[in-house]
């Protein structure tokens, strides 16, 4: 198959009630509540197959398509989904079993029994022994595991001698369940057996206990912690098995050492399971889990970072200070116990008055408001007094203090778990010396060999297809406007402006913006919000500022000129004084109207980058979880950009071709009648084509006269207030670079004379008949 992903779900249409099951996911075809397959719940999943894609919705999981449910509940990624699929279609309709009805109380006491039963028959004729073959690709070659001495078969696979039985046990200390996994890694749990809030551990519990989710990585964890591992074998199983385990050992530390997943499951679970036991979450800083770590980076690597997750937060020096020490000490002394309390990560920008604090890998802005009443919470926990004329002075003295920051390094592109290099095509960690201000919301990962969006990320593909009208150019000009956001690439001097109907694709294209540059980054303003030094104060600190749904709007644009333009802008907020400064943001427009800008500067023609987005969508073929779907095709859609763009002027180059495209001059001359009208003049070589003329002279000449045809245009097109003939004279040189033209003048005894010509369009459009 071509496109194995669409190719697949068009074949699986109609027949999901049966392929799900076939695949070991259970739902109830008749539409009823029941447990769902991926997060366990007992009856927040509904499976109501809508035009035969298996569709179903879940409380906690959200809501998908049959395809989505197989990423979801076998933890595999799109393309794969869709080969298993495929293999079953491929049999279709002999050998899917039919839709049985959920299973008794009593026939699942009796399954998790035998189950039981099963376990203990195969740990008592297994050995013990080292060299596992798929132990072995994990570089755990010299751990001693529990092998098969004999063959088993579960569902449509059969294990041999020598591969892997891991025991499950339960917090009775009963042994349950138990997973065998072959060489080449395929697992399978025996069926009806207990898994949730099974376990499987290694070592004996401590102070410190580990959660994993599959074997492999919780020997590695057990080997390079030497503390207790509770291996869940899902991340499903996390949150469940992390509650118990507080209950049992509630003085513990418990960290959640799940996989760093492409689709986010991991990290969600990770999350989750904290959340139930006071503990945190101890992801690998790449995709993937930390036997990935191990085998990449080495021992001592990889344990350095597992042990850096056991060390107690610092204290806050907060913490033992006396209100009578507080009370004696000078606005340098609390300034100086402040930078210690924030670890020393403070800075103060070239350009602006508020602090940037260093965390997660970005110098973000930390507003005033924010600072003083977190000033103010340490100075009630001491009872000490306060005011806020005195926390004023404080935050003042504290920015002569901290060091001023740098410029960041715009070859540097900020992700979750580290920083690409665009320059040298490298991966590092985060480092504050990067001077970074943002960073995006996904995890870097290298490029797969034979990924490409049509199959890997096909509902992004769908979306970028229509909105660019099938267009292979309009497409690339498209991801390069979304790389622009990605990489916050501010400093290019442009903003981008998607225009057209309601149902066109463009608020699909706002979320994608705000999927890549993260939800904390993004701020949503109106066009005049970034024209007041009051308004502005908002959209500090954000590195994307989305302006949706803006209403027909027309002004000079002058701060969003400035703001992209790169100049420090007034911000005046309330309760404090003025000052200026940098806006690191990427302006991202969203309007059924285009915005019609009265500057005849050329700044913000320089600056505006329109997409425009010509074509409705039909209601009936919307889908209500398409931005859920792409959203879980992130990572896709960041590798294809990261590896389309490896040179980021390409995508610069190909907006700047967007500025001068006919569609985006269609649209300036739509919404401008200047533009419009000089869409009608011809250019020649030397000015002996049409005078300026004035409205003095009579009668109206607009063949010979360029002032005349100008207001006749505005005549027969039914516009008001034309512009005086001064404002013409300086406006049109201006915009006739929209068509890239220069106006040559010469002076003559019958006035100025220009090189512009009447073009043949303006005689079917809208110039008067001449009756001689």
């Amino acid at each position: 198959m071509k496109h194995i992903v669409t190719d697949t779900v068009r074949a699986a249409a109609g027949h999901w009630p049966q392929l799900l099951p076939a695949l070991g996911i259970s739902i109830n075809a008749a539409g009823q509540h029941s447990p769902c397959p991926v997060c366990g719940g007992k009856d927040r999943f509904r499976f109501d197959n809508q035009a035969g894609r298996g569709t179903w919705h879940c409380n906690q999981c959200g809501a998908g398509d049959g395809l989505a449910l197989v990423e979801k509940a076998l933890d595999v990624n799109t393309k794969e989904a869709a080969c298993r699929v495929a293999d079953l279609i491929g049999t279709l309709p002999v050998t899917l079993p039919a839709v049985t009805s959920e299973k008794t109380d009593e026939e699942k006491a009796r399954a998790r029994l035998n189950a039981a039963k099963e376990t203990a028959r195969l740990i008592a004729g297994a050995t013990t022994q080292a060299g596992n073959a798929y132990l072995s690709t994990k570089d755990l070659a010299d751990v001693s595991a529990l092998t098969l001495t004999t063959t088993k078969r579960i569902s449509d696979t059969t294990y041999q001698p020598g591969d892997l039985l891991v025991p499950l046990t339960n917090f009775s200390g009963d042994t349950v369940n138990a997973q065998l996994i072959k060489a080449d890694g395929v697992k399978r749990t025996l069926a009806g057996g207990q898994v949730k809030e099974a376990f499987h551990r290694l070592g004996e519990p401590g102070d410190t206990l580990w959660l994993t989710e599959g074997y492999a990585t919780g020997l590695t964890v057990h080997r390079l912690t030497g503390q207790a591992v509770y291996v869940a074998l899902s991340a499903n199983n996390l949150p469940a098995l992390a509650e118990r385990l507080h209950a049992e050992y509630p003085e513990a530390m418990i960290l959640i050492a799940a996989d760093n997943d492409e689709n986010g499951t991991g990290q969600l679970r990770a999350e989750a399971a904290a959340k139930r036991c006071n503990g945190k979450p101890a992801l690998p800083p790449v995709t993937g889990d930390w036997n990935d770590v191990f085998q990449a980076e080495g021992e001592i690597a990889a344990q350095a970072m597992l042990t850096a997750f056991t060390q107690p937060k610092a204290l806050s020096p907060f913490e033992s200070v006396s209100e009578a020490d507080l009370k004696a000490m000078s606005a340098s002394q609390k300034a100086e116990l402040l930078a210690a309390h924030y670890l020393n990560t403070l800075a103060v920008p070239v350009v602006g008055e508020d602090l940037c604090r260093y965390e997660g890998g970005a110098w973000q802005v930390l507003p005033y408001r924010v600072l003083s009443r977190e000033i103010a919470a340490l100075f009630q926990k001491v009872r000490a007094p306060f005011s806020a004329t005195g926390i004023g002075g404080i935050v003042d003295t504290l920015k002569l203090m901290v060091p001023q920051m740098g410029a960041p390094a715009r070859r540097l592109i900020g992700f979750r778990n580290g920083v690409f290099d665009t320059a040298t095509d490298t991966f590092s960690p985060h480092k504050k010396e990067n001077w970074l201000r943002t960073i995006n919301s996904v995890d870097y990962t290298t490029p797969k060999a034979g990924e490409n969006l049509a199959d890997d990320a096909p509902n992004f593909w769908q979306w970028l297809t229509r909105a660019a009208g099938r267009n292979e150019t309009k497409q690339e000009r498209i991801l390069a406007a979304l790389f622009m956001v990605l990489a916050n690439r501010y400093d290019w001097q442009l903003f981008l402006e998607v225009t057209g109907p309601g149902g066109s694709g463009k608020s699909v294209m706002a979320s994608i913006a705000r999927l890549l540059a993260g939800e904390d980054n993004t701020t949503a303003a109106t066009i005049d919000t970034l024209e007041s030094s009051r308004e502005r104060a908002a959209v500090v600190g954000y590195s994307l500022i989305i302006l949706p749904d803006q209403e027909k709007w027309s002004g000079d644009g002058a701060g969003i000129k400035a703001i992209t333009g790169g100049d420090a802008v007034a911000i005046d907020p309330k309760y404090r004084d003025a000052y200026s400064t940098h806006i690191p943001a990427v302006i991202l427009a969203v309007n059924n109207n285009p915005m019609r800008f009265s500057d005849r500067s050329g700044g913000v023609s320089r600056r505006r980058v329109i997409l425009p987005f010509p074509d409705v969508i039909p209601a009936n073929e919307r889908d209500p979880q398409l931005l859920e779907k792409i959203a879980g095709e992130l990572a896709v859609i960041v590798r294809h950009l990261m590896q389309r763009f490896t040179r980021p002027d390409d995508a610069r180059e190909l907006l700047q071709a967007q500025q001068s495209s006919e569609e985006a001059l269609e649209i300036k001359r739509s919404a401008d009648p200047l533009v419009d009208f000089c869409g009608y003049l011809t250019p020649l070589s030397t000015p002996t084509g049409l005078f300026i003329g004035n409205a003095n002279i009579r009668p109206m000449n607009p063949r010979r006269y360029l002032y005349h045809a100008y207001l006749s245009f505005m005549e027969a097109r039914g516009h008001q207030h034309p512009m005086s003939l001064t404002a013409f004279g300086q406006a049109v040189p201006q915009t006739l670079k929209e068509y890239e033209i220069e106006l040559l003048k010469r002076k003559t005894k019958n006035g100025i004379q220009t090189s512009l010509e009447l073009s043949e369009e303006c005689e079917a459009d809208w110039l008067p008949r001449c009756d001689g």
